[in-house]
């Protein structure tokens, strides 16, 4: 058994990779990602082989989490291929506020498209204590 409160990232992938690989009882269908957050430190020194290390490990998919927003159309139609080559899915992607700003909502959408991800995911609308508290994300994710 580990403690998940002192579990390092090689032996959560590794422990990652073989729940993957013994399907539950009627669940053999149902792909499994990884949220790429989880591999922040690998995948920005190599993303491609940061990719290729997660397929290989068995995942179908990933989510991209925030600093995907900055890549322009070019970089993610480039992570779209290798993607494709992979046989994997981008399932949606974590996003911050910044994404759900007016001005910048059509790019998060356009970057999406191009990654086939339909879901967008508010990464965190802060420590809120009160309905009232709700309103401005409400709002932000209504407008968007």
């Amino acid at each position: 058994m580990y403690d998940l409160g002192v579990i390092d990232r090689r032996k959560f992938l590794a422990l990652s990779a073989a729940a993957v690989s013994i399907p539950a009882f009627g669940a053999a269908n149902i792909p499994v990602g990884l949220e790429m957050y989880s591999v922040r430190n690998e995948f920005k020194q190599d993303p491609t082989g940061t990719l290729r290390a997660v397929a290989a490990m068995g995942y179908k998919g990933v989510e991209f989490y925030a600093p995907y927003f900055n890549w322009t159309p070019d970089e993610a139609r480039t992570t779209r291929k290798l993607l494709d080559e992979l046989k994997m899915r981008c399932f949606s992607t974590h996003n911050g506020e910044k994404s759900f700003a007016a001005d910048n909502i059509a790019k998060a959408i356009e970057l999406n498209q191009i990654l086939g991800s339909r879901y967008l995911i508010l990464a965190s609308a802060g420590k809120i204590t009160t309905l009232e508290g709700w309103k401005p994300t409400a709002e932000l994710l209504t407008r968007s």
